[in-house]
């Protein structure tokens, strides 16, 4: 009996000791010093892969200690008529695909040999937030912007800035082209579309870059709208000859300058200057044909160089 009763009270004993074992035994304490957060890495300028292309086409030009992409393609065949500066769409790269990068790959044939040129970016979309205080205010103006108009992607001092910035890549872009189609000798023939043909216009009327023997304009237009609005006007005193292509589904801030480009360069009898209408539809590679003889048939016509 009394070794039972013995071992009753050490297992009391035992369990009681329990809690205060197990309080005696905590894990260390979490070290409660945030880490510094490492520095952000600076972002390097994005690369194109041109994996595809033969790395003899792929050719570089520094800008602002930068890098850029040049697309070189030589003439092929007997005719060696000179060389097609071919400028794609804002935002874009020297090998958009679609309508410039056909005409860059098979303007060769007929004579040309073709630089394809990175175009300058667009910024990026800004992000508008309302703070938390303001959400249940009345809001003042809220629909000032005309209801017809696309709504401002930027304040007019930063897109300002950002125009400048664009016009200033283009015309170092441009000032480097000739050491490198020195090797194609013979007319030069200019070729560029949407916001960059409206960049272009615009520094060809400030005599910022050496004139083209032709220029070819598709679906040219500016998205400030002040500067589209002067467009038509600048294209028409410029005194080489121009093709202006217009396509049924461009822009609708090119179709909107559309007449007024044409008629005016009639009032202003604009040498040379010719306007067409072309269907240019993305997946339809007959158009592009299309336009391709147009631009082939106009260039040699024009600049003297059958």
């Amino acid at each position: 009996m009394v070794r039972i009763r013995c071992f009753i009270f050490s297992c009391i004993v035992g369990i009681t000791a329990l809690p205060s074992f197990s309080a005696d035994t905590t894990t260390p304490a979490v070290n409660t010093v945030e880490k510094e957060n490492p520095p952000t890495p600076t972002p390097t300028p994005k690369k194109t892969n041109y994996n595809y292309l033969p790395t003899s086409e792929i050719k570089q030009i520094t800008i602002d200690n930068k890098q850029y992409d040049l697309l070189v393609r030589p003439w092929e065949g007997k005719k060696k008529l000179g060389t097609a500066i071919i400028l794609p769409a804002t935002n874009g790269t020297a090998d958009s695909p679609g309508l410039m990068a056909f005409v860059r790959r098979n303007i060769n044939p007929a004579g040309w040999a073709s630089l394809g040129v990175t175009p300058p970016t667009e910024p990026p979309t800004a992000n508008f937030a309302t703070d938390a205080t303001e959400v249940t205010s009345a809001g003042a103006a809220q629909l000032s912007a005309p209801s017809n108009k696309a709504s401002l992607k930027v304040k007019p001092e930063d897109n300002n800035k950002h125009q400048q910035e664009q016009e200033d890549f283009l015309v170092k872009s441009m000032s480097q082209l000739d050491a490198i189609g020195a090797d194609y000798a013979g007319k030069r023939i200019l070729i560029t579309a949407d916001q960059s043909a409206g960049l272009l216009i615009s520094l060809l009327s400030q005599k910022k870059i050496a004139n083209p023997d032709v220029l070819i304009v598709i679906n040219p237009y500016r998205e400030d709208e002040q500067r589209n609005q002067a467009l038509p006007e600048l294209l028409a005193k410029l005194t080489m000859p121009i093709l202006d292509i217009q396509s049924p589904d461009g822009h609708p801030a090119s179709l909107e300058t559309a007449n007024h480009r044409k008629t005016l360069a009639v009032t202003l009898e604009s040498p040379n200057y010719r306007q067409t209408t072309l269907a240019l539809n993305l997946d339809n590679e007959s158009a592009w044909q299309n336009c391709l003889n147009t631009i082939k048939g106009f260039a040699a016509r024009m600049s003297g160089a059958q």
